[in-house]
């Protein structure tokens, strides 16, 4: 593997040429990193309509597994509304600039663990209580004893 790594950096250093070896990596780095700053540039104009889209989105997702605890008596609104006015405090704003990105990324991280929060609650085994005794007697001696003889 080494050689084969030798013989390919052979090959750059005769086609570039020894004397330009070093202008042509430190042009390509330069490249690579223009490249990556214009996507972080084209990614980073997306990323507001992103975070909104998903948080709304798995608002909704949350709601409906918040709605399905509830039906199995796992509670869930509770948390439906608490989660509603922390969005609302966060995002919404009536009558001024839309809301930060950060609050839309904050947004999305507390209904992502809110949506798996009720997801867990839907897919844990229900907690049974301790079967009864067929007699009806909690198993041990009626007068308190162990049950032994006297």
């Amino acid at each position: 593997m080494i050689w084969v790594g030798g013989a390919v950096l052979a090959v750059l250093l005769y086609v570039i040429g020894p004397d330009q070896f070093l202008n042509a990596c430190a042009r390509f780095f330069d490249a690579l990193d223009a490249a990556f700053r214009h996507l972080a540039f084209i990614l980073g104009a997306q990323a507001y309509n992103v975070a909104r889209a998903l948080a709304i989105a798995f608002y909704v997702v949350f709601g409906i597994l918040a709605f399905l605890s509830a039906q199995r008596g796992r509670g869930g609104i509770g948390g439906l509304i608490v989660m509603t006015i922390v969005l609302l405090l966060l995002v919404w704003r009536p009558y001024s600039d839309p809301a930060p990105i950060s609050h839309w990324i904050v947004a999305l991280a507390l209904v992502l663990v809110g949506a798996a929060t009720m997801t867990q609650r839907l897919t844990a085994v229900p907690r049974r209580p301790p079967p009864f005794p067929p007699n009806g007697t909690s198993g041990g001696a009626p007068n308190g004893t162990s049950g032994g003889a006297p």
